[in-house]
């Protein structure tokens, strides 16, 4: 897949009376719980949280090598490092988080990485 798209393009997001400017790039992954989204980047020690829905935040980066694995959880395939098949359905970035993918992304999931 070509990543080259993502390169140079940010997002907006509110954090407690802060706002952070993020590179599409650097953003490894997006949990929701609730409003409340929390953004993980390469290059952050503690994520961004921001009162925003996982949704909004995908319409963001569509169409830049995003994919929603579960219901709270987002990934960018840039970071994408392995995944383990079975009962465990597991998703691993290159930062060695391992993140579960649900049953019904599986099957599309598998299916967009071998195109």
């Amino acid at each position: 897949m070509d990543y080259s798209n993502q390169k140079d393009k940010t997002i907006i997001v509110r954090e407690k009376g802060k706002v952070h400017q993020i590179f599409i790039e650097n953003i490894v992954y997006v949990e929701c719980d609730g409003y409340l989204s929390k953004i993980y980047t390469n290059d952050e020690q503690k994520p961004i949280s921001c009162s925003v829905l996982l949704k909004e935040i995908e319409e963001k980066v569509e169409g830049y090598g995003f994919y929603r694995i579960n219901r709270n959880t987002m990934v960018n395939l840039k970071y994408f490092k392995s995944y383990i098949s079975g009962k465990k359905r597991c998703f691993e970035t290159t930062t060695g988080v391992e993140m579960n993918v649900s049953r019904r992304k599986w099957c599309v999931f598998r299916k967009n990485l071998k195109e």
